[in-house]
């Protein structure tokens, strides 16, 4: 979690996200939220992160995703598209909504259970929350809607 909230320090929108290979446990591409710099509302931390990931030939199936907050509708729709195998979230979109951001209110797992799709990734929520509220904590006060 460390390593994705230094890429969220990067962004105005302070959301990060880094892909871990999960046999070794390391970190191998990272990616922040980019929609206020390319103007593309798609440009989230993970769906920026899984674009990296197929640049490089990745293998999204043996890597888990570790993001400084739970991972929005669309987001959440692209990470279970790629099969990763895990995803582990700091900072929840409940709480994100209760800072003031705006966010569709919807969490991760209740995307997932709906899926269709094979091959659910593991979740692992809360990871490390003092290291990520404090990114979206400063954010109060602040006019527009996150992306």
């Amino acid at each position: 979690m460390p390593v994705a909230v230094d890429w969220a320090r990067q962004a105005r929108w302070p959301f990060g996200a880094v892909l871990v290979d999960a046999g070794s446990g390391a970190v191998v591409a990272g990616s922040c939220n980019t929609t206020d710099n390319t103007g593309d509302p798609t440009a989230h931390a993970e769906v920026n992160l899984l674009r990296k990931a197929t640049d490089a030939g990745l293998d999204l199936p043996s890597h888990v995703v570790v993001t400084t907050a739970e991972p929005c509708a669309m987001c959440a729709g692209a990470l279970l598209w790629a099969k990763v195998r895990g995803v582990a979230y700091g900072t929840s979109v409940a709480k994100l909504i209760s800072y003031g951001i705006s966010q569709i209110d919807v969490s991760f797992t209740a995307i997932a259970q709906r899926s269709r799709l094979t091959g659910h990734p593991v979740v692992a929520c809360n990871v490390r929350p003092d290291l990520t509220d404090p990114l979206y904590r400063r954010l109060i006060g602040e006019t527009g809607d996150a992306p």
